[in-house]
């Protein structure tokens, strides 16, 4: 399909309606209830988005350190994630991101199924939070 980071984008406005959002060139959001997924233009590789999601914030985890260690062992062989790598950002949150060929995602399953991905995994490591208080 050759699909280029514009199509993706213009498919899932469409698709998402008011849930998507323009984040400037070369990204978009979409909000769902549990999560907003965020999308990138990958840099050097025009045939793939960077997915990136935020999942926790660590300030409101009591036992932030042990937690984190718990995404780190969440990352094995990406037994914790769907898939994505877990990180946290300079905000003190953890997030959850991943590279997707676009043509993956052009389809219209591929994207419902990327954005269930993320609410799951977002979902899946606020309740594990919830250990750390």
């Amino acid at each position: 399909m050759n699909a280029t980071f514009e199509d993706f984008s213009a498919m899932a406005e469409s698709r998402c309606g008011g849930a998507y959002a323009s984040c400037g060139e070369g990204s978009f959001s979409v909000s769902l209830e549990a999560v907003t997924v965020e999308f990138f233009r990958a840099a050097g590789d025009p045939a793939a988005a960077i997915v990136r999601a935020k999942l926790v914030d660590m300030s409101g985890v009591p036992r932030a350190g042990d937690f984190a260690k718990a995404a780190i062992e969440g990352n094995f062989f990406w037994g914790g994630t769907r898939g994505a790598t877990l990180s946290i950002g300079r905000d003190n949150a953890l997030y959850a991101t991943e590279r997707r060929p676009l043509d993956e995602l052009c389809d219209g399953d591929g994207l419902a199924q990327c954005l269930d991905d993320f609410a799951e995994t977002a979902l899946d490591w606020r309740e594990r939070s919830a250990l750390y208080a």
